[in-house]
């Protein structure tokens, strides 16, 4: 199954929210520099969902990549068949893509490919400790449903909006889906976190609760609270490695 577009309309709201929410521009910047330090493969490293363009626009030579046509990506790119040569890529980076694939197998399947041994796919997802379940099946606007299929989690055609909270918690908990696949990929870091400065701080929605002054205390109070990631945790940090020489361990 393949997936449309983002729409254009919905990548210039994005853009405009950004431009207007500085607090907003603090968070994911934050996670941008997190998920290109977490790839030690070397370059090229790849974005998957570039949309509005905001990784390529802190790191410049990173590779933008998204499923259709867009002035800010470099490539148009199929997540589950990717325009790179086998074992060109030192990394993979996404942030709120996987669980948006139409084939999240498929797309494990081109990491092992496209990834050299040591490379790695980094990704924060939504994830379901008690507060994110209640966040994402009562409050976010996405799906979050544990009850699909994770081999076939969608029937008919999907929109690029469509998305299901559910599919990361399915692939990357201990005991999940990847650890059934046979792949050789391996997790080397998960870790679940609060994520209050990106809830406060409204995401792409209109609410601002955050002041960006404030963002450094929230972020301290936020790793206060994701000590407990099973009641707390509402996002989670993913580094999948391809397993080789200069692979490490869980952490």
């Amino acid at each position: 199954m393949r997936t449309s577009a983002p729409p254009a309309d919905w990548i210039a709201a994005h853009r405009a929210r950004w431009a207007e929410k500085p607090a907003l521009r603090r968070v994911y910047q934050a996670w941008f520099r997190t998920l290109h330090d977490l790839c030690p493969g070397g370059a090229p490293i790849v974005e998957l969902g570039a949309g509005p363009g905001f990784f390529k626009e802190l790191y410049p030579d990173i590779v933008a990549t998204d499923v259709g046509p867009t002035p800010y990506a470099d490539l148009r790119a199929d997540a589950g068949a990717l325009p790179f040569a086998s074992g060109r890529l030192g990394g993979i980076v996404a942030l709120d893509v996987f669980h948006h694939l139409p084939d999240p197998m498929g797309f494990l399947a081109e990491t092992v490919r496209v990834l050299r041994p040591g490379g790695r796919v980094v990704l924060i997802e939504p994830w379901l400790g008690l507060a994110g379940r209640l966040l994402f099946r009562y409050v976010h606007h996405e799906t979050c449903d544990l009850g699909i299929d994770p081999a076939a989690p969608w029937d008919g055609a999907k929109n690029a909006m469509d998305g299901n909270a559910a599919l990361p918690y399915l692939y990357f908990r201990a005991g999940g889906r990847l650890e059934s696949l046979g792949l050789p990929l391996r997790i080397v870091q998960r870790r679940p976190f609060a994520g209050l400065p990106w809830l406060l701080s409204g995401g792409f929605q209109p609410a601002r609760l955050l002041p960006a002054p404030l963002v450094g205390v929230v972020d301290a109070l936020d790793r206060v609270v994701s000590a407990v990631p099973a009641l707390t945790a509402m996002r989670c940090l993913i580094a999948v490695e391809k397993v080789g020489e200069g692979s490490s361990s869980l952490t």
